[in-house]
């Protein structure tokens, strides 16, 4: 007899997925039987209760987003390395209202997706914890790639890298209204105008 495994509450399944026999659990929504045997109709998750024997498949329709390349989407940096700043992303512009982005997504800005023109040095554009805005432009593979090019495009939110403070915006540098330190970022035009859940 081949081994089926057997499935627990919340394991995500396919259609045609074993999911137990019929002395086991009674088949409910999502669920058919064959030959005492019981198989997934449909994606989603497993949901057992005890109480009536029951098992079902919660279909997973309301799957969180993926961003699309040509999506803004909202990120913390999370890393900064010579060539490339990690991004957790925090949500899709325009699509705030929907669950969080499916998995915790990282994403990637590479060191000339930063802006127009040479950069010098990426820790003068981006810091850890900075909240940035930037465009998806390529989501095939994991990290998904994102561009800062843009003048609406970069950091919208940073703190001072000393006390962490909020720092305030003044022409193209950022200041610090508690320690008075001036640091640089690629800025987006919507610096502190965005409401961003933190």
């Amino acid at each position: 007899m081949d081994e089926k495994k057997t499935v627990k509450n919340g394991d995500l399944v396919l259609p045609g997925d074993y999911l137990g026999v019929i002395e086991e659990y009674l088949p409910g929504e999502g669920v058919r039987e064959e030959n005492g045997e019981l198989y997934a109709t449909r994606a989603g998750r497993v949901r057992i209760n005890p109480e009536k024997m029951e098992i079902r498949v919660e279909p997973v329709t309301d799957i969180p987003p993926l961003p699309k390349v040509g999506d803004v989407v909202i990120g913390r940096v999370v890393e900064v390395k010579p060539q490339a700043v990690i991004v957790q992303l925090i949500s899709i512009e325009g699509r705030e209202n929907d669950r969080e982005i499916a998995t915790s997504k990282l994403a990637g800005i590479h060191i000339s997706e930063i802006k127009d023109g040479f950069v010098e040095d990426i820790t003068k554009e981006f810091k850890i914890g900075d909240i940035i805005r930037a465009k998806v432009i390529a989501n095939e593979k994991s990290p998904i790639q994102l561009s800062t090019k843009g003048p609406d495009l970069g950091v919208v939110y940073a703190l001072c890298s000393r006390c962490r403070t909020p720092l305030i915006r003044r022409g193209d540098k950022l200041i610090c209204p508690r320690c008075g330190n001036v640091e640089t970022r690629k800025l987006s035009s919507l610096y502190r105008k965005l409401k961003v859940s933190l």
